[in-house]
């Protein structure tokens, strides 16, 4: 704010108010998700209309509206949201920079306190609140790390139940319980739960013998994302699987040392792909698709590891690595992922869950 000179901040995506007021505003229920507004003042006061009065968040003011009517959601409510913030705002000193998100403000908003608090001129701050949320603090980690727990019990749980016959909603189902057990709360989980092909949300199929099974698996626990890869085979491996599989597993090893502050993402795309390219039954295929992300309050932040854009990487950052490799023979392929705490000589691995088929 300082560096830009802006008067006042709105934010109105609820993980950034989350981030910046510590009021988590979203359950892993579509049909409950509320919008929210919070106002961060250069002089350090601050207020949140949001809709419920419930929770520790870090303002100095705090305003809610109805967002149902004797149990039942009201259709509309960010015309609720909005009436509330017009009165808010309603005789504030008209700032002179205004800065807004421009990403996930609404026209509602914006207009209202346009006609309302008149500010001289909007600035977005997108890229400055990305830029501050790629670093990890230790309470974010802890978050993240019972993520990564409640994904490593969903695979434990997988293991047991894949075989020949078994649905794929079953596994995933199965997966799903182990999570939010592991949680002690309900949770979102899921993901690929597709066997034999690269990837997909679990159907109404029975696996087969022969397959390998990719379960890319996305847990978001209080606010905080886990995105883990991992394949088993339905039954007996092949030769070619199993030694694709070892081989796979040895580019993710190896990806460990690869990381550090300063490189960039695309040099990592670029290091998994030349690795994958020396077996010879990927030597024409390489890397298909990314090779991973960065991840926090939202399951893909930037930079990502991708051919075609990147980014610096920096020490604090939480990446999710993913090499991979498919084909007709392995019956679809294998995908494997970790997650790594970027460090000031390297990268700790997060997520200890074991690299066998």
């Amino acid at each position: 704010m300082e560096a830009q000179d802006l008067d006042l901040i709105y934010l109105t995506d609820v993980r950034d108010i989350f981030y910046a007021t510590g009021q988590l505003l979203t359950v892993p229920d579509p049909a409950a998700h509320f919008p929210a507004l919070a106002a961060l003042h250069a002089d350090g006061t601050s207020w949140l209309v949001s809709h419920t009065m419930d929770g520790d968040a870090l303002v100095d003011q705090r305003y809610s509206y109805e967002p149902a009517l004797s149990a039942t959601m009201n259709p509309d409510p960010m015309r609720r949201l909005n009436e509330v913030v017009a009165a808010v705002v309603a005789g504030g000193r008209a700032p002179k920079r205004s800065g807004f998100q421009r990403e996930s403000i609404s026209w509602l908003l914006q207009d209202t306190i346009a006609r309302v608090q008149r500010p001289a001129s909007w600035v977005p701050i997108d890229t400055e609140l990305a830029a501050m949320q790629a670093i990890k603090d230790p309470d974010e980690l802890a978050l993240m790390k019972k993520a990564i727990a409640c994904s490593t019990a969903a695979y434990a749980a997988a293991r047991e139940v894949i075989a020949p016959g078994v649905s794929e909603l079953e596994v995933r189902e199965t997966a799903h319980r182990a999570a939010v057990l592991e949680a002690g709360e309900i949770i979102f989980h899921n993901g690929d739960y597709r066997s034999g092909v690269p990837g997909g949300f679990a159907r109404d199929r029975k696996i087969e013998a022969g397959e390998l099974y990719i379960i890319d698996a996305w847990s978001c626990y209080r606010g905080y994302w886990s995105d883990l890869s991992r394949a088993f085979a339905v039954s007996e491996p092949t030769v070619i699987q199993r030694e694709i599989y070892d081989y796979v597993a040895g580019v993710l090893r190896g990806v460990q040392h690869e990381i550090r502050p300063g490189i960039d993402g695309m040099e990592l795309w670029s290091w998994i792909d030349a690795r994958l390219r020396e077996h010879p039954h990927l030597r024409e295929r390489g890397l298909r698709g990314h090779g991973g992300h960065s991840i926090g309050t939202r399951a893909h932040e930037q930079p990502d590891i991708n051919r075609d854009r990147g980014g610096p990487i920096q020490a604090g950052m939480v990446l999710c690595v993913e090499p991979s490799g498919y084909s007709d023979e392995l019956n679809a392929g294998v995908r494997l992922e970790n997650q790594f705490l970027v460090t000031e000589t390297g990268a700790q691995l997060l997520s200890d869950i074991p690299l066998t088929l």
